[in-house]
């Protein structure tokens, strides 16, 4: 057992704990603490990192296309209210790799690009337990998609509205940015309205 990354780990859990209301700190605690013991006993085991009880959560779907609820994830569907049948309508997984099912409706270049950062957080969330994300793959997607102006495109990040959005500047060739309980927030309206329930 690697406890120096255990006590890493459970002080991060209890840094997001705090930051929910008091009435759900303990039984989140209890749900993210179980979940870390759980996956670190996988990795011993070289077992599945989704237990079997999760079954029920995500609808009988199969193991290979379920989402993994990492501890960072699940924290922000309980802050934000998003349910599994949200989260498994607009992505899922498989190849150890979140898929989106659905584009944003970005009106405009951007917000395209704010869009696509947020829902790269949230592929980091479900692959790397980390609700983080790094300017050159947003800017490799929004090239994709067609949200990408290369005159403003740094730029749109540095706007008032949406720095909030992240802990630090997503610039080019940056370090990965977390965001913000803000971004959180924002990227809950945006899986509510890609799944058509807001």
């Amino acid at each position: 057992m690697d406890y120096e990354k255990l006590q890493v780990e459970l002080k991060r859990i209890v840094e997001l704990t705090e930051a929910l209301p008091e009435s759900y700190r303990i039984k989140c605690f209890e749900i993210l603490l179980n979940n870390l013991l759980y996956e670190e006993r996988a990795d011993r085991l070289g077992a599945a990192r989704i237990k079997p009880a999760d079954k029920d959560l995500h609808g009988g779907k199969d193991e290979e296309t379920r989402l993994p609820l990492t501890a960072q994830l699940r924290v922000f569907m309980m802050r934000n209210k998003i349910t599994d049948e949200v989260l498994n309508s607009v992505c899922f997984y498989a190849d150890n790799q979140a898929h989106f099912i659905k584009e944003p409706p970005a009106p405009s270049v951007a917000e395209g690009q704010i869009q696509w950062a947020l829902l790269l957080a949230l592929k980091g969330a479900i692959e790397a337990n980390s609700f983080s994300v790094d300017p050159e793959a947003v800017r490799s997607v929004c090239q994709d998609k067609g949200f990408y102006d290369s005159t403003n495109f740094s730029s749109v990040f540095k706007r008032e509205s949406y720095k909030k959005l992240f802990k630090g500047l997503l610039e080019p060739q940056g370090e990965p940015q977390q965001i913000s309980l803000d971004g959180e927030a924002e990227l809950a309206s945006l899986l509510r309205l890609m799944a058509g329930s807001n």
